[in-house]
């Protein structure tokens, strides 16, 4: 199941799960006509009406709920969490993914900032989403029970890249990239990283792990 599955990152898991012969439910809170997610069965529901019933009986459920103002961006920890309260229950039956925000990266070796911090990197009108993409990951943690997995992608999150299903798996600090700077050019498709979740599904990797996906540097415009 994937919930947010007419969003960009949704469509793209949706498509690519279904060439691996994955059956998949396409959850979405209203009706896209013009999306087409394939043979992929669709349910229209709001992610916090979604009941026991509706979730039971999946090998994997993956949230890519976004919110981009203000008014939306709790639903990126409430309807997690409400999705967390159904399946606690299943006795790690059910994994449970979370599309992340960079924000949350570790910047120091005890843990104790994350990249949000620097405002040269996420300036204060970020603040709100940042936030709640804090409090998915940190909701999360606190399920010892539940097989979940949080993957945050790269710095540079390109909708419009390329599929080239190259991407390595990195952990919970944001480091200098692959050029010795800063970092800021570390990026990834939406494609690559749909690619990481799909291939983590079929070979049920990093339980109760956060996890960055990175292609490498951003490219550059030939001139």
């Amino acid at each position: 199941m994937v919930v947010g599955a007419f969003g960009k990152v949704g469509q793209k898991v949706v498509r690519l799960a279904q060439k691996q012969e994955i059956q998949v439910t396409a959850v979405g809170h209203r009706k896209h006509p013009d999306v087409d997610l394939g043979t992929a069965e669709v349910l229209i529901k709001d992610i916090k009406k979604l009941t026991q019933n509706d979730v039971t009986g999946y090998d994997t459920i993956l949230d890519t709920t976004a919110g981009w103002n203000k008014s939306s961006a709790a639903n990126i920890y409430q309807g997690l969490w409400h999705l967390a309260q159904l399946l606690e229950s299943f006795q790690n039956s059910t994994r449970l993914l979370k599309v992340g925000g960079t924000n949350t990266l570790y910047i120091d070796p005890d843990h104790s900032q994350t990249l949000q911090s620097l405002t040269s990197y996420y300036p204060t009108k970020f603040k709100f989403m940042c936030d709640a993409h804090q409090k998915a990951l940190d909701l999360l943690r606190t399920y010892s029970n539940l097989p979940w997995t949080y993957f945050t992608p790269a710095y540079n999150f390109d909708p419009h890249g390329p599929a080239t299903g190259d991407y390595h798996v990195a952990g919970e600090e944001f480091k200098a990239n692959f050029a010795g700077d800063n970092g800021k050019d570390d990026y990834i498709s939406y494609a690559d990283f749909a690619q990481g979740i799909v291939d983590s599904i079929i070979q049920q990797t990093f339980i109760r792990q956060r996890v960055t996906l990175i292609h490498g540097d951003k490219p550059h415009q030939q001139r």
